[in-house]
This record gives C-alpha cells, structure tokens and sequence, in this order.
C-alpha cells in the first residue's frame, strides 16, 4: 500500500488582501522522487520489477532518481546495499526482494500494489505532487576512479529536525557483468558507495532561505573484481566494481533517518 505524507502550506487569510510592491509568492522547487529498488540478478520476481518500474516512469525523465541495490545473491551484492534494505526493516534479521521504498516512507512491492496491480505512472504522480521543502543540486566531476560531488542543499522551510543526513550514493547507469539466472541482460542505475558511507553526512537544523554545501569525495580502490558473490563480497578498501568509470553517477538526498522522510533529491550524470 503507498502511504503518502503531505506538508501542507499556509495560505493567507480570507480578510486579508491587501498588495504591495513587497509581497512575494511563496517559493516553491520541483520535487524530485526518489526511488531505492531492491533487486538481484537471480530473483525471479526481480525481471518484471524492473520492467514495472521502467514502465511507470518513461515519460518522467529528469522528475526521479532511482537507486538500485543489487543484492540477494547478486555478484554486486554489498554491505552497503544489504544494510539499506535492513535499515527498513528494523528489528528484522532477513528482507525479502524486489522491493522498493519511495522518498523513504512509500513502501511497496513494484509488482503487486493497489488490489495487485503493478507500480504505474499515476502512482508516480502521487509522489512527485508532495510539496518539497528544500531543492537539492549537485555537480559531479570524474578523475581516474576519483568522483567528486559538490551539494548544495537550499532550504525553502525550517527543517528543525535533529536527525537529518545528506546521503550521496554513487551508482553505475548501465552494468552487465552481473548477469544471473532471471533473464535480465543489463541492469540500470546500480548501486556502488555510499560516500562518506551508509551513515551519510549528519545536518545541522535548516533555514529557509539559508543554503549549505558540501564538497564531497570518494576514491575506489584497486582494480576491477570479476569473482564477487554473496559470500565473496566486494572490499572496497582493495576493490570495486565499476565497470565503466566514465559511466558513473551521483544522487544525494536529506533524509531524516529517524522518520525516513526523503525532504528532496537531487543528481548529475545519470542518462
């Protein structure tokens, strides 16, 4: 079931309408939805997921991020991905897959929401129409196996919460070594680090109109490890699993890690 949290805005009076050259409009950003999917090369439910996904969202290019964490017995399964999917599931010792969790408090099955009918393009409609309280931006640069990401986070409301973090997960548009047993070719938008790490970067309360920016940056190890697998997984401080440097991209989010809550998403160099 999608369960939708709406910030709702305060509008003026009934008895007030009064103008003057100084009244301004209430400030307003684009929310960008985003998508953590749950997922694995040799999960059978996991191909038409994919597809659902792909589906709803062909005509919101530039209006989503998605996230994938390729795990179960993936060859890119990672501590990091797994420790994801448990962060949604406290007080849980397994998880089950697909499974995707939307600006962190829509939960659902991609295949089986609403009475059984897969996620959709109206159901995407649901999410982006939540007001966001902060717009997001991000530019990213590549050096060698380098990848460096400037944040800006620009509050359009107080968030006063103590429990806010800037997360920057870096994912890889398109693999294909990770092939397994459920028919999937190629695989998008796949989860490689979390930077600094899974516990992202904590955040002061925000002011509106107040934005901060954080210069961020991550280098892999080593070479490329073509014998990952669920119990062989990769060690970032020695390896990764990059297939193609130059086809990396960023996508950083404030979240309160308490509540879940997912205030805007920003990103750069995803095609």
């Amino acid at each position: 079931m999608l369960l939708l949290f709406t910030a709702l805005a305060c509008s003026p009076s009934a008895d007030d309408t009064s103008e003057s050259p100084t009244d301004t409009a209430p400030r307003s950003v684009e929310r960008i939805v985003l998508h953590e999917a749950f997922s694995g090369s040799n999960c059978g439910p996991c191909e038409p997921a994919a597809r659902n996904l792909s589906n709803a969202l062909q005509d919101a290019d530039g209006r989503y991020a998605m996230v994938k964490y390729q795990i179960g017995s993936d060859p890119y399964i990672s501590a990091e991905a797994v420790g994801r999917r448990m962060m949604y599931l406290p007080g849980e010792s397994s998880y089950g897959i697909p499974y995707v969790h939307a600006d962190g408090t829509n939960a659902f099955h991609p295949n089986e929401m609403d009475d059984g009918e897969p996620y959709d393009a109206s159901d995407f409609e649901l999410l982006a129409q939540v007001e966001a309280s902060l717009a997001v931006d991000v530019t990213m640069a590549l050096e060698g196996q380098t990848v460096s990401s400037l944040v800006t986070i620009d509050p359009i409301h107080d968030l006063e919460s103590s429990d806010l973090r800037l997360m920057v997960a870096i994912i890889e548009n398109k693999t294909t070594e990770n092939i397994g047993s459920n028919g999937q070719t190629e695989f998008h938008n796949v989860f490689k680090k979390f930077v600094p790490d899974s516990e992202g970067t904590p955040l002061d309360a925000l002011t509106a109109d107040e934005s901060v920016s954080f210069d961020l940056t991550y280098e892999f190890q080593g070479e490329y490890a073509d014998d990952t697998a669920i119990d062989n997984q990769v060690d970032h401080a020695t390896e990764h699993t990059v297939e193609e440097f130059e086809d990396l991209a960023v996508i950083a989010w404030v979240q309160d890690a308490t509540s879940w809550t997912v205030y805007n998403t920003g990103f750069d160099g995803i095609h």
